[in-house]
């Protein structure tokens, strides 16, 4: 007697409906290329379930459903409710393949849930399972350290409006106010001297903070000054600190405590004129810097970005500006060698002294003061010629 034909439809449904059998399903890092992040692959899934998985063409919609890569934090139940990382999934001959929108932060836990048996418009009888990810940490660098605090002049104006934390590498961004102080000649902290936000002031690659001292009790005249007295005091002298106990991300404090002792003077409200530089030109045919020497110290960050110079022809000059000499000498080296012939410097009126005062304009405006008389425009030229 011949045995039924069963059609071949039924023997796919069957196979996807047998439990699984074989290597156990793992999760597994296939490292990053050419500036793509680092993919997730899941393997040990059974081909029959693979096969089903695939025939269901899943949206981007429908595969949250199946599959999901969330971080590791909080409670069990809080976890398996968490939202999954961006990225995209996919079924190849081997398991499912995962590649994240953004690259996975290394150091960081997360899980993996994978529920086949969720697919819409197949049945697949595989039971939901769940797997650890862990994308290794480098080996830590250096210990962190607070390379200078700016201005890095030990005289600074009453009405300082900032200073700039540059340290070695990335810190903590917790508790970030409970790591710095500033004390007067005679013991007393200076309660509050900076405004603390919550969108702490942090440049691109997180190793410089920006503290903006308050600015009520800068600006003189204002009820905050009235109220609580100045920050900074012509006359007096003061310690700014940074304690050792500020961690950097691998959790380790900082090698020493940091101290900047300074004494302070009288309030700056002069304007910033370029015209008042002392500017040493190069000589053509070498890739000697330009040397620029300021009236007065200038705000170091903004020195860095609003500084350039340009040819005979109005191109601008690839090159670097390196800022020294207590914020007081600036040069700009080129990226080729000089070309003999006329250049200007152009500087950019949004540059600003210490106490914020900018190019042509005083930062406080006094009515008992004549307004200043030389003209002022949104850029300012200096020329000089290379030999």
């Amino acid at each position: 007697m011949t045995a039924p034909r069963v059609p071949l439809t039924a023997l796919l449904l069957f196979a996807a409906l047998a439990p699984a059998r074989g290597a156990e399903p793992n999760a597994e890092l296939r490292p990053a290329k050419d500036g793509v992040p680092a993919a997730v692959v899941v393997t040990g899934i059974e081909k029959p379930h693979l096969t089903a998985l695939a025939a269901a063409k899943l949206t981007a919609d429908e595969w949250p459903r199946v599959a999901r890569l969330v971080v590791d934090e909080g409670t069990p139940e809080e976890v398996t409710k968490k939202q999954g990382v961006a990225g995209a999934w996919a079924v190849t001959d081997d398991g499912l393949r995962f590649e994240p929108l953004f690259p996975l932060v290394p150091g960081t836990k997360y899980r993996l849930f994978v529920t086949p048996g969720a697919a819409p418009r197949v049945k697949i009888a595989a039971a939901p399972f769940a797997l650890a990810v862990l994308l290794p940490k480098p080996p830590p660098g250096p210990r962190v350290g607070v390379a200078g605090v700016f201005p890095s002049a030990n005289r600074l104006p009453e009405n300082t409006l900032r200073f700039y934390v540059q340290f070695s590498g990335p810190v903590s961004r917790a508790a970030t106010y409970s790591h710095i102080k500033l004390t007067r000649d005679d013991g007393r902290q200076v309660l509050t001297p900076f405004l603390e936000i919550d969108e702490q002031l942090w440049s691109p690659d997180g190793t410089r903070l920006t503290l903006l001292f308050d600015p009520g009790r800068v600006k003189r005249g204002l009820k905050p000054r009235e109220e609580d007295g100045p920050i900074l005091e012509e006359g007096r002298r003061y310690t700014f600190e940074i304690d050792a106990a500020w961690e950097d991300l691998d959790g380790r404090p900082l090698t020493a405590k940091f101290t900047k002792a300074f004494s302070v003077s009288a309030p700056d409200d002069e304007p910033v004129w370029p015209e008042d530089w002392a500017l040493m030109p190069p000589r053509a045919g070498s890739d000697a810097p330009l040397i620029i020497r300021l009236a007065k110290p200038l705000d170091r960050a903004l020195l860095a970005r609003l500084l350039s110079v340009r040819d005979a022809s109005g191109k601008t000059v690839e090159g670097t500006v390196t800022v020294g000499g207590g914020e007081r000498v600036v040069t700009f080296a080129p990226a080729r060698a000089w070309g003999k012939g006329d250049y200007k410097l152009v500087v950019d009126a949004r540059l600003e002294d210490v106490c914020g005062n900018r190019v042509g304009e005083p930062f406080e405006l006094d009515v008992l003061k004549p307004i200043p008389e030389r003209a002022v425009a949104k850029v300012a030229e200096r020329p000089f010629a290379v030999k």
